[in-house]
């Protein structure tokens, strides 16, 4: 799978809420890293993913760039909770055919108070 069909496949299987295919394009020792958490397994990062998407309202992608070894994403999160909608930048690094570095960057302190409270 070429890197462009392997990112746009991630992001609509989590956007969409189907984390079996979302997980079958990480890499299991998956180095994430954003701006609330860190994880190395791709599992953890999963599991985390889920609980976040359940926030979420709809996601609308507004820039995408791709190149052989990785991609970047520009996004709004619209969520259901008082952190209101998150603009969210994703980088991927793509090894073989799997996802394996992901950073992810945003402005957290809204969504840190919501999961405070």
């Amino acid at each position: 799978m070429d890197t462009r069909k392997l990112i746009e496949t991630y992001h609509l299987a989590w956007t969409s809420g189907d984390f079996a295919t979302a997980r079958n394009c990480l890499a299991d020792d998956l180095d994430f890293r954003g701006s609330m958490d860190t994880f190395t397994k791709a599992g953890d990062f999963i599991a985390a993913l889920t609980g976040f998407r359940q926030m979420v309202q709809s996601v609308e992608l507004l820039q995408q760039f791709y190149d052989e070894a990785g991609a970047a994403l520009l996004y709004d999160c619209h969520t259901a909770s008082p952190a209101g909608d998150i603009r969210t930048a994703e980088f991927f690094t793509v090894t073989g055919d799997r996802i394996s570095a992901i950073r992810l960057v945003f402005d957290a302190t809204a969504l840190r108070q919501v999961m405070q409270g």
